[in-house]
């Protein structure tokens, strides 16, 4: 099956280039952009501010999705609105989420799910109905570099197994070529590009990002 979202995470580009570094995804064919937001309190780290978010929204054209890792998403929802997010994915472990998933139905956005690698299928089955893209941790969310956990590819392999499903389902975390390659065969069809996935860091070495996103396709 062919990948059809690559998502490259902005948190891990370079930040004294971002301009550059965007101009050239999108040159290469990039699909989408992951904007990680992170509070300090449901996550132990800070990523991008909505600053961040609101420049790059100015950068280009293409989607931009909100991985809210926050501990109270209305606090940010108005913000994700406000600055053009395409698709905006709140994470059950914050609790209330079908609340927020109206919200961003109401708002006229994309409506996404994030799930730790603890949470279960049977917890948050019952909001697939809702949904337009499901979002799954393999690792633990707020830090890129983690090791997968291997809990995640029982989770994985029955999700693929879902019939007529109405949902895509998108990995993020540790997302190695590999990885890519094993699970497109299997149904899952979206991709988050970090470190693991040789787009950023010491292993992308002096290759562009064509060359890249051809391999990862």
């Amino acid at each position: 099956m062919k990948v059809k979202v690559l998502c490259p995470s902005i948190m891990c580009a370079d930040f004294g280039s971002f301009r550059s570094e965007i101009a050239q995804m999108d040159a290469a064919g990039i699909d989408q952009y992951h904007m990680d937001i992170m509070d300090g309190e449901f996550v132990p780290n800070f990523a991008l501010s909505w600053a961040d978010f609101a420049a790059v929204r100015k950068m280009t054209e293409k989607p931009l999705d909100a991985h809210l890792m926050v501990k109270d998403p209305s606090i940010h929802l108005p913000y994700a609105f406000k600055y053009g997010a395409d698709i905006i994915y709140v994470h059950f472990e914050s609790g209330n989420a079908a609340k927020h998933l109206y919200e961003i139905r109401k708002n006229g956005r994309k409506v996404g799910l994030a799930i730790n690698p603890e949470t279960s299928i049977e917890k948050v089955q019952t909001l697939f109905p809702i949904i337009d893209s499901l979002l799954v941790m393999r690792v633990h969310p707020g830090f890129s570099g983690q090791i997968a956990i291997p809990e995640v590819e029982e989770k994985l392999d029955k999700l693929a197994k879902i019939k007529n499903r109405k949902f895509s389902i998108r990995l993020d975390g540790c997302v190695s070529p590999d990885v890519i390659d094993k699970w497109a065969k299997l149904g899952i069809e979206e991709f988050v590009c970090g470190t693991a996935s040789e787009m950023f860091g010491e292993k992308r070495g002096n290759r562009s990002y064509k060359e890249i996103i051809d391999i990862l396709r």
